[in-house]
C-alpha cells in the first residue's frame, strides 16, 4: 500500500511540475509577444508622428493662402493664379501606418499589455483611423472629373479651405496623443525618450 501511495504522489508531483513548466513557458511567450508589439507600436507611432508633424506647417500655411486667394475679389480665381499664389504642392495627406495595430489584433498581443496602456494605444489608432477617413473622403469627393472641369478654382479652393480647417484642428490633437502615448510605450519597453 505504501508503494502505491508513493507512486500516486510521484505522479501528482510530476503533473504539477509539468503544468507549472507549461504556464512558465506560456507566460514567457506572452511577455515576448507584448514586447514585440510594443516595439512595433513605438516605431509606427513615431513614424506617423513625424509624418503628421512634417505636414503641419504646410497645412496651416496652405489654409492661409487659400483665405487670401478667396478673399481677393479683384482677380479672377483662375487655375494659373491659384498655382502662382498658393504655391500648391498638393494636399499632402498623411498615410498613417497601422501594420503594428493589425498584427497586434491578429496575434491577440494587446491582451498581454497592461489594460491602461492598451487603451491609450487604441485611442491613438482610433484617432488615426478617423483622420484617415476624413482625408480619404475629401480626396475621393474633391478630385472628380466634374470638379476639375471648371476654369474657376473658387469652388475647389473653398472646399480645400473647409477641409484644411478640419485638418488643422485634428493634426494638433493627434500630435498631443503621440506626445502622451509614445513616452508610455517607451517606459513599458524600458527605452529612453527620443525627444
Amino acid at each position: 500500500m505504501g508503494g502505491l501511495l508513493f507512486e500516486v504522489a510521484l505522479i501528482a508531483v510530476g503533473v504539477f511540475l509539468a503544468l507549472w513548466a507549461n504556464n512558465w513557458h506560456e507566460e514567457r511567450e506572452h511577455r515576448a509577444q507584448a514586447k514585440a508589439a510594443l516595439s512595433n507600436f513605438l516605431g509606427e507611432m513615431e513614424a506617423n508622428r513625424d509624418a503628421t508633424q512634417g505636414n503641419l506647417q504646410y497645412h496651416q500655411t496652405l489654409a492661409g493662402k487659400l483665405d487670401e486667394f478667396l478673399g481677393n475679389q479683384n482677380a479672377a480665381p483662375t487655375e494659373e493664379r491659384f498655382y502662382k499664389e498658393i504655391h500648391w504642392e498638393g494636399l499632402r495627406p498623411v498615410i498613417f501606418e497601422h501594420t503594428a495595430w493589425d498584427l497586434a489584433i491578429a496575434t491577440q498581443a494587446l491582451s498581454y499589455l497592461k489594460p491602461e496602456l492598451a487603451f491609450d494605444i487604441s485611442k491613438v489608432y482610433t484617432e488615426q483611423a478617423a483622420f484617415q477617413i476624413l482625408e480619404n473622403s475629401f480626396l475621393s469627393s474633391a478630385f472628380t472629373p466634374a470638379s476639375m472641369s471648371s476654369d474657376s478654382m473658387r469652388g475647389m479652393a473653398a472646399a480645400m479651405k473647409i477641409y484644411l480647417r478640419d485638418v488643422n484642428q485634428e493634426e494638433p490633437k493627434i500630435l498631443n496623443l503621440y506626445s502622451k502615448v509614445i513616452p508610455e510605450v517607451q517606459s513599458a519597453l524600458g527605452v529612453k525618450s527620443d525627444r
